[in-house]
């Protein structure tokens, strides 16, 4: 029976591929057609919507199992891993300078991204339950990134456009940070499981003004929120080892 009901939960991690795939052929048009970056980055940020409920499904219907497990890593990795590098490489890294045999520095450094997402999922499947995360989640890592290409077709309500393109020297060492953070041994909180935790309230609150402030700023409130949580972890971490230091 739990092997029906796994189904379900194992439809929404299938989802969550579905659209890091997808996302991967419209960051593929990004040459011709430059907002297809901003569809791609947005496929990627509904793929972690998909990655939020599998695993709550799973619970709720207790069908939780090691096949579940593995199909969430393995989308993940091509959602917040792959899709992201990818459409790295389309919109700011293929302007790097070319090595020879058609291959680019460009290329050597949209590597890093996926290689890290991988590192980080498999550490996390064999690693021990914690109350947090140890490394910057993969999602939260996939959907940043993706965010910033998508910024510049980004509307604001009752404001519109806001024209800002990141330049290729901010955007490397930012492709090159968080991906070295999601490796790395800095905490974040799982920021879901600690709201559904408070109750029913406290869901649906949170859900209202994620909501909110996506139909106001879009785009940008994604990237502003994801930026939070990342400076956070980091400011957290940073205070916790140089306070114990002092100690």
């Amino acid at each position: 029976m739990s092997g029906k009901r796994a189904i379900i939960p194992n439809a929404f991690t299938m989802l969550n591929l579905i659209t890091g795939f997808i996302s991967i052929i419209f960051a593929s048009k990004a040459k011709g057609m430059e907002e297809s970056n901003a569809i791609a980055a947005t496929l990627i940020f509904i793929s972690s919507f998909f990655d939020l409920f599998d695993g709550a499904l799973a619970r709720a219907l207790k069908a939780e199992s090691q096949i579940g497990v593995q199909l969430d890593s393995l989308a993940d990795g091509v959602s917040y891993g792959i899709a992201p590098g990818f459409l790295s490489y389309q919109a700011y890294l293929y302007n790097l300078p070319e090595i020879g045999l058609g291959i680019n520095y460009g290329m050597l450094v949209a590597t890093f991204f996926p290689i890290c997402t991988t590192f980080r999922l498999a550490r996390f499947n064999t690693g021990t339950k914690k109350s947090g995360f140890t490394g910057l989640p993969s999602p939260a890592a996939g959907v940043f990134i993706s965010s910033i290409p998508a910024l510049p077709f980004a509307t604001l309500l009752f404001i519109g456009r806001i024209e800002l393109t990141f330049p290729l020297m901010i955007f490397i060492p930012l492709y090159i940070i968080v991906g070295f953070l999601m490796i790395s041994k800095v905490d974040y909180v799982k920021f879901f499981s600690v709201i559904f935790k408070k109750g029913k309230l406290s869901t649906a609150t949170t859900f209202a003004l994620v909501i909110l402030m996506l139909i106001f700023a879009g785009m940008w409130a994604v990237f502003i929120c994801m930026g939070i949580y990342i400076l956070v972890g980091i400011v957290h971490y940073i205070s916790k080892r140089y306070g114990r230091e002092s100690m």
